[in-house]
């Protein structure tokens, strides 16, 4: 009886020998199968701190990569997740993020410079969080940011910008220096530490990348690049939730936006702007009135420089993008007569018909409508009496001039249609 437990306490002895290498061997642990970085969000977090060109991305992801193994090995594999969380946020002080810059929101600052905002540092944390499988959102309060997470049944609130941050209650009230709307630009701030109170909601890491695009939209705006920080808050709008609370700032930003170009005669960026914002609020009235001011802007200019073509096109371009009939209509009033008078100046005959008969539909006063098509056939006619009456081409079509002249008023044929052209012919 002795013989046989000496036998199998020797046997699983030997096994256990056997076992114990494997079970720590580099590149074997649990911990090193789980952790692995979220390159999708590493990418969208780069393009959003501004770095477009492909091969610099990918330089970039290899050295997030690169820290991440760093990381793996500083936290071993024993210890509780809520130790390892811990002193994760250690490392990355002692070894990544080195000095505070209210300005160094993109990740780009980190990775080169190793410096940083609470932005920049509630991205990368929350980052290296995901990568070893801990739930990381980004918490917003007036002008800051900061980290929570969720492990082991607990929510830990994280000031990413400290290395006593770790586990803390962050204050909610809004600080001395914040405004109505938050910039995510300025505040490090102290170690917070107040008694707890209700935290407000996070977001997760894919709706927070849009608070890089919000800084960087802003600043493009602050230096006087209005379609650059238009195209950025597009950017924001497409990871805000819907009804976000952002949506009023977002609004007053592109106003500005559109307000610069377009009071500097840039009517060509006004209107991109203005589409953009029609994107983001379909259903604002304002909105679509900077379309319209800025289409009509497009047009005369065009007008001016004879370029009639052009003219008819902006104006196509723009009912299609404001979409409302009524928006339409407005447009319609406003452009068909520049382009119809351009069209006269050109003896442009049949594309001035044209304009006039879209007019007159368009016009809800029919005196107004047909003001424009007599003006039109009018001028026709005088540019064919001051020519060979015999060998102009235009007599036919101004023969039929009563005929053109009623027709829209009658047939209820839409705006652009080839009728017009077959009638003056």
């Amino acid at each position: 009886m002795k013989t046989s437990h000496r036998f199998w306490v020797f046997l699983l002895l030997a096994l256990g020998s056997f076992a114990i290498p494997a079970i720590g061997a580099p590149g074997h642990s649990a911990e090193a199968e789980r952790a692995a970085l979220d390159t999708n969000l590493a990418e969208e977090i780069l393009k959003a701190s501004g770095i477009t060109e492909e091969a610099r991305r990918h330089a970039y992801e290899a050295t997030l990569q690169s820290w991440l193994q760093q990381m793996q090995a500083a936290l071993g594999a024993r210890g509780s997740e809520y130790r390892k969380a811990k002193r994760l946020h250690l490392e990355l002080h002692a070894r990544i993020l080195r000095r505070y810059d209210p300005t160094a929101d993109g990740l780009d600052a980190v990775l080169e410079r190793g410096e940083y905002n609470c932005l920049s540092a509630s991205l990368l944390v929350g980052l290296m969080a995901r990568a070893f499988g801990w739930e990381a959102q980004v918490v917003e309060i007036p002008s800051h940011v900061y980290v929570r997470l969720f492990i082991e049944q607990r929510r830990i609130e994280v000031e990413s910008t400290s290395r006593d941050g770790f586990d803390l209650h962050p204050r909610l009230e809004a600080r001395s220096d914040s405004g109505s709307e938050p910039g995510y630009l300025s505040n490090a701030g102290p170690v917070l530490t107040v008694p707890e109170v209700a935290a407000p909601d996070g977001v997760e890491l894919e709706q927070a990348v849009g608070f890089l695009w919000h800084n960087r939209g802003r600043r493009a705006l602050d230096r006087g690049e209005a379609l650059v920080a238009a195209r950025a808050f597009l950017e924001e709008s497409r990871l805000e939730p819907p009804g976000s609370s952002r949506s009023e700032s977002l609004g007053m930003y592109l106003a500005r936006a559109f307000r610069l170009t377009y009071e500097a005669g840039g009517f060509e960026d006004a209107y991109r702007i203005a589409e953009i914002g029609v994107r983001i609020f379909p259903g604002e009235t304002t909105a679509r009135d900077r379309l319209l001011a800025a289409a009509l802007k497009q047009v005369e200019v065009e007008c001016d420089l004879g370029r009639l073509e052009q003219a008819e096109g902006r104006l196509e371009q723009a009912a299609a993008a404001v979409g409302n009939p009524a928006d339409v209509g407005r447009l319609e009033r406003g452009a068909c007569p520049l382009i119809a008078a351009a069209a006269v100046r050109g003896q442009d005959w049949i594309r001035a018909a044209r304009m006039a008969r879209r007019f007159a539909i368009a016009e809800t006063d029919p005196v107004e409508g047909d003001h424009l098509m007599r003006w039109v056939i009018r001028r026709a006619k005088e540019a064919r009496d001051a020519r060979n009456a015999c060998t102009d081409p235009l007599l036919r079509w101004a023969g039929d001039g009563e005929a053109l002249l009623e027709a829209p008023l009658r047939s209820g044929v839409e705006p652009g249609s080839s009728a017009v052209a077959a009638t003056a012919d």
